[in-house]
């Protein structure tokens, strides 16, 4: 019979030899011990059976049922209890949490080395085709922003530069981190599972099934080092806040890079607001028109178009007038450039009062709704619930800013209660359709000049431009009703 020596030797002996390493942690499976520098880990008893399982299979993927059947194997549990077990060893294992792999719909794997990442391809991030004109200052402090928040939305109204802005922090932002940016294009995708499979294929996920779980996709995602731009993100908002609130919640080393008409509203959600370019004053001198970024951009995007214009000193200041009345809103400034051949400076700004007829004809390879101002606007109005709509509409009888109750004096009837005015008007200040601005504690609203101008399209479509006149005529000349600033009736 082996002594107490004996026996203790042998068993050392045998541990060294099932000894595994992962990373920098040694893992003893007889003596049920993790180990670093010589240090035990602590470690709950159902997260060391999950490392001894995967381990034990010297990098071979490790099928659900199989983990659950070690683990677990005369109990009936949830799948989730993997992911819970699963998150408590990521953080254990730290830096070398990357080793510990979720393939989604097939299984489990550890690595041999943190440098490996199975089932994923990098992807190039897209350059853009033109330089960014007036956005300098957005793109650094986009890339101040990144350093500290991990997921940041830049919302703005349709057509402001969103994704041009968000592509070029990207590509310079790309060093700052240890794998090649992402990008997930959203626009044509309308499902939760089809949100869920562009993250995968974005960030070069390979197998993954026709019944992805947005629980797999996070955990696939947790040793991931990098950013991951979503671009186009309102009109599936709802799949994206919930996909990107798992995924962060998953993993502290991941930045993400959202552009939307709206904000994700989830925790840790920090905003950018991207603002129009500047426009110049009607005072401004010939030289500062031309440092002016909007109409350096009309002028360079004629330029591409018809060769070398020589505008004169009143067609440059034709030029400033038509991008003050487009808001300085990129997509509609180059729209309006690329009708300078056709209608010339002039004809162009004449017919503004028509933007929603001659502004058209953007790049063929742009999405559908960036190649005509109205569809544009087409695309926010779709998103909205047939109150809003209605509200929104009515608002364009209002030709300047205008406040909450002179809004409820006008719109409300009806069809549309005072608690619906204020969803609605909350919403369309959350989708960038009315701009907002406070002068004290009063909130004072304002529709560009574009939108109003495709707000009136569908107000006459409705027949309701005469009733909403005749409200405001009569709000107007009421002393007993609160009196809305700088409103008036339309021509």
């Amino acid at each position: 019979m082996a002594g107490p020596c004996e026996r203790a030797n042998h068993i050392s002996s045998e541990s060294r030899r099932d000894m595994i390493e992962v990373g920098r942690f040694q893992l003893d499976p007889e003596m049920r011990t993790l180990r670093r520098g010589g240090e035990t880990v602590p470690l709950g008893s159902r997260a060391f059976d999950i490392l001894a399982v995967v381990a034990r299979a010297r990098g071979r993927l490790v099928s659900k049922h199989e983990l659950m059947s070690a683990v677990w194997p005369q109990t009936v549990v949830e799948e989730n209890n993997i992911q819970v077990h699963l998150s408590t060893l990521r953080k254990v294992l730290g830096d070398d949490r990357g080793l510990l792999v979720t393939v989604p719909g097939r299984g489990y794997q550890l690595l041999q080395t943190s440098k490996a990442m199975p089932a994923r391809t990098i992807r190039r991030v897209p350059v853009p085709k033109t330089t960014l004109i007036g956005r300098d200052q957005d793109v650094r402090q986009v890339r101040a922003m990144l350093d500290r928040a991990h997921v940041l939305t830049l919302v703005g109204a349709g057509g402001i530069g969103k994704t041009s802005l968000a592509i070029e922090a990207l590509r310079q932002a790309a060093d700052d981190f240890d794998e090649a940016p992402c990008v997930v294009e959203l626009s044509a995708l309308k499902t939760r599972q089809d949100v869920l499979h562009a993250i995968a294929q974005g960030c070069g996920l390979q197998n993954a099934d026709s019944a992805l779980r947005l629980a797999d996709l996070a955990e696939s995602l947790a040793p991931l080092k990098t950013l991951i731009l979503l671009d186009n993100a309102e009109h599936v908002i709802e799949h994206v806040a919930e996909a990107v609130e798992a995924i962060i919640a998953e993993n502290d080393v991941l930045y993400i890079l959202v552009t939307s008409r709206e904000p994700l509203r989830i925790m840790g959600e920090t905003l950018y607001r991207v603002d129009p370019l500047v426009v110049p004053a009607p005072d401004c001198t010939v030289a500062e028109l031309h440092s002016c970024p909007a109409v350096d951009l009309f002028l360079q995007r004629a330029n591409s178009l018809h060769g070398r214009l020589k505008p004169d000193e009143n067609e440059i200041r034709l030029v400033a007038e038509i991008c003050r009345r487009l808001d300085g809103i990129p997509l509609a400034i180059e729209l309006a450039a690329a009708r300078v051949l056709a209608l010339g400076i002039e004809g162009v700004c004449r017919r503004l009062d028509d933007r929603m007829a001659i502004l058209a004809g953007g790049y063929r390879t742009a999405l559908p709704r960036h190649q005509t101002l109205r569809a544009t606007f087409d695309w926010s109005f779709a998103l909205l619930d047939q109150d809003t709509k209605a509200l929104f509409r009515r608002l364009a009888i209002f030709g300047g800013a205008f406040t909450f109750e002179a809004l409820s004096a006008i719109a409300c009837d009806e069809d549309l209660s005072p608690a619906s005015a204020i969803d609605g008007i909350s919403e369309l200040v959350g989708k960038s359709l009315v701009n907002v601005e406070f002068d004290g504690p009063v909130a004072a609203y304002r529709l560009s000049e574009s939108t109003r101008a495709y707000a009136l399209e569908k107000l006459n479509a409705e027949g309701e431009f005469q009733s909403m006149s005749m409200r405001l005529a009569a709000l107007k000349t009421s002393d007993n009703k609160p009196q809305p600033t700088e409103c008036s009736l339309i021509d």
